[in-house]
């Protein structure tokens, strides 16, 4: 065959094809990856969203532009958000008897009671003196009330051990508020959790709360700075609403908080001594 007088045209519809598939596997690849990373912030999300509850509770980082600190009771409303505040102490023994209408008329619109505690030393579970009356005396003046166990928990199974104590003290009592797990560092001696481990703090605190949602109740978790820092691992338990005590002006916490104790030295009318003030974080109505 004779070799034709002009050179042949390059075949270059194989080499489109190849940069077509190229490009196409490129973009699966693309694709997929994209998936992968909204999947894996779905599962994030389902992990460490917040519970369904009531109220509407959310762990919230304040803005501490529209943050209240003028008067005995903090105020803060967050109309963008959604978000305004409701004022409230929390009580054991320690305060006495209370005159809680004088309390209401003050402008307190709930309590959180100490219900129980743990001995430190013995590790008996044993019920606060006058958890009852306070409940009952408080929901009569028109407060809403929550409750909380002072926990010296070494296991799981001893702070579900904990819950289920709480859970039959308040079973019957006006508790529409949230059922709260406090486990802090006991300084004034020493005690059976001076060897508690972060890890472990954790899983009772989970434990805890479990136990708590699923009777029906609001689960809270009580921490301060130091053991938000140093003991729990906070992305475990953000699913549960905080509360933080920080005794400034200025509260800060990775991840928000739904209710703050800002001080352990406020006075309220009603009340003999000094008592704790705390600011829930709550839906506003609209």
């Amino acid at each position: 065959m004779s070799e034709p007088l002009y050179p042949r045209r390059p075949k270059r519809r194989a080499k489109y094809k190849k940069r077509t598939r190229r490009i196409a596997l490129l973009a699966l690849a693309l694709l997929i990856v994209i998936a992968a990373a909204a999947a894996a912030a779905l599962t994030y999300r389902a992990q460490h969203s917040i519970i369904k509850n009531e109220l509407g509770l959310r762990n919230i980082e304040l803005d501490l532009s529209l943050l209240d600190t003028q008067s005995t009771f903090y105020g803060y409303a967050d109309e963008q958000a959604g978000v305004t505040a409701s004022a409230g102490v929390d009580v054991s023994t320690y305060q006495g008897t209370i005159d809680w209408q004088a309390v209401k008329n003050a402008g307190v619109d709930y309590v959180i009671v100490r219900a129980a505690y743990r001995g430190y030393e013995t590790g008996r579970i044993v019920p606060d003196d006058l958890y009852a009356q306070n409940i009952e005396g408080a929901a009569a003046a028109g407060l809403h009330v929550g409750v909380y166990l002072y926990s010296q928990a070494l296991s799981e199974q001893e702070a579900v051990e904990e819950a289920d104590y709480l859970l039959g003290l308040i079973e019957g009592l006006p508790v529409d508020y949230p059922v709260v797990y406090d486990q802090e560092e006991y300084t004034a001696d020493q005690a059976r959790t001076d060897g508690l481990t972060g890890e472990q703090a954790t899983a009772n605190a989970l434990a805890f709360c479990e136990r708590v949602y699923d009777a029906g109740y609001i689960p809270m978790i009580y921490t301060n700075y130091d053991w938000a820092q140093h003991m729990y691992d906070m992305e475990q338990l953000d699913h549960y609403p905080v509360w933080y005590a920080d005794y400034t002006t200025a509260p800060a916490l990775s991840g928000g908080f739904a209710m703050w104790q800002y001080t352990d030295a406020g006075t309220v009318p009603g009340i003999e001594g000094p008592v704790d003030l705390n600011l829930l974080l709550l839906p506003a109505a609209g």
